[in-house]
């Protein structure tokens, strides 16, 4: 349900900048985006060294009384594009608490070899609350106004909340834990803070390369921000448009991540990973074309690209660390991936005025170039088939440059 809110409460706050004097729309995409560079890093140490249950249980209290401040000043007097800029800010820099909080809790809660399984119901529950929540959005915002639309997602933490606190047992599954090996191995993943990890992310070459082709990817997503509420109006959808476009393309991922819920991926991942974002940046060009229909089209064709390669890229990492250490893994990760929007916001800002193609050009060559420059040392990683075989595990006590793993390194 908290998913749910957060899309309907950014198509909410883009709604609100649109009718609201002196906000500016790139401002407001970079600072929703920006200061997860700042909390992410301390999101993944806290996740580790502290009950992850329990932290996200915070984050939502926090974020929800955030959130209800809106609709609250909104009863005395009009919110301002600075109290605008502050919630966007505030969501940002504890966006990474949940966003590497639940990946780090599946390995907990499912057995290895249903990860990808796991990793794509995640999907779907995501794509699936993303597309209700845009969907709905953009039609409560056209008629009752964005108001409730960021009060129910307040609303939507605090339910989240007491989800969170109905889960009980999150402790690692017998055999999962880190084997401990060898001089200073006593120290175990938990001593080892960011440095261990972040040399492991910089010297595998599958952690590297998909992190960096992710990265970029999100500059595209991050100017997709600026560009799909422009689009919108320019095809006289209304404030609401903007949540019908971001809900076609949630519908894309949400039936990605179906079929690969009720399907064993047989490809190998890597390759998977790389012609996906390949074939994201060729979807991406009809967007240059000011038609509805085509615009639909090409948005649930990029969900279609982007879902999977989440999934996949997901199940590699956890089979790369081992659970003691993911907090700081997918902090540190998707911190430098989700650190990158801002730039794309920052890139429509300077090119939308010379029109559609220039953006949407700028936008394609951002997703797909990343992924042609490193094919080639990303598909030369030994064994990435679906299903790896057991590895021997990652000591993060140790030198982070021994990793191995024969399949699914990512």
């Amino acid at each position: 349900m908290s998913s749910v809110g957060d899309a309907a409460s950014w198509v909410a706050l883009v709604g609100l900048a649109l009718g609201t004097a002196h906000a500016s729309l790139p401002l407001l995409a970079a600072l929703y985006t920006a200061p997860v560079a700042a909390g992410g890093l301390v999101a993944g140490w806290a996740l580790d060294r502290f009950d992850r249950r329990r932290l996200m249980i915070g984050d939502c209290v926090l974020r929800g009384a955030v959130f209800a401040s809106l609709p609250v000043t909104a009863i005395f007097a009009r919110p301002m594009a600075g109290q605008l800029y502050a919630v966007a800010a505030v969501y940002g820099l504890l966006k990474m608490v949940s966003l590497a909080g639940f990946p780090a809790l599946i390995p907990a809660l499912v057995p290895e070899s249903r990860l990808d399984q796991a990793n794509a119901l995640e999907g779907v529950t995501y794509g699936l609350a993303s597309l209700v929540g845009a969907g709905l959005a953009g039609l409560a915002v056209a008629t009752a106004g964005a108001m409730p639309v960021v009060a129910f997602d307040a609303a939507s933490y605090c339910v989240m909340a007491l989800c969170l606190w109905s889960v009980r047992d999150v402790s690692l599954p017998a055999g999962r834990s880190v084997p401990r090996r060898g001089p200073g191995a006593g120290d175990g993943p938990r001593r080892a803070g960011f440095r261990v990890v972040a040399r492991l992310a910089a010297t595998n070459a599958v952690l590297r390369d998909t992190t960096i082709m992710f990265a970029l990817f999100n500059v595209g997503e991050g100017a997709l921000l600026v560009f799909l509420p422009d689009r919108a109006m320019r095809l006289g959808l209304g404030t609401g448009g903007y949540g019908y476009l971001v809900a076609a393309g949630t519908a894309g991922e949400l039936l990605a991540a179906l079929l690969l819920t009720r399907m064993t991926w047989r490809a190998p991942l890597t390759a998977s990973i790389v012609t996906a974002q390949i074939a994201a940046a060729f979807v991406v060009v009809p967007l240059a074309v000011r038609s509805a229909a085509v615009t639909v089209a090409a948005l649930v064709a990029l969900g279609l690209c982007a879902a999977p390669m989440t999934a996949w890229a997901q199940s590699l990492r956890m089979r790369l660390v081992p659970p003691e250490a993911h907090g700081r893994l997918f902090a540190l990760l998707r911190t430098a991936m989700q650190a990158t929007p801002p730039a794309g916001a920052a890139l429509a800002a300077l090119v939308i005025g010379r029109g559609a193609v220039i953006t949407v050009a700028a936008i394609a060559a951002t997703i797909g170039v990343p992924a042609l420059v490193l094919a080639r040392d990303l598909l030369g990683t030994p064994g990435a088939g679906p299903e790896p075989t057991p590895a021997e595990p990652v000591q993060c006590s140790g030198p982070a440059g021994a990793a191995t793993s024969d399949a699914n390194s990512h």
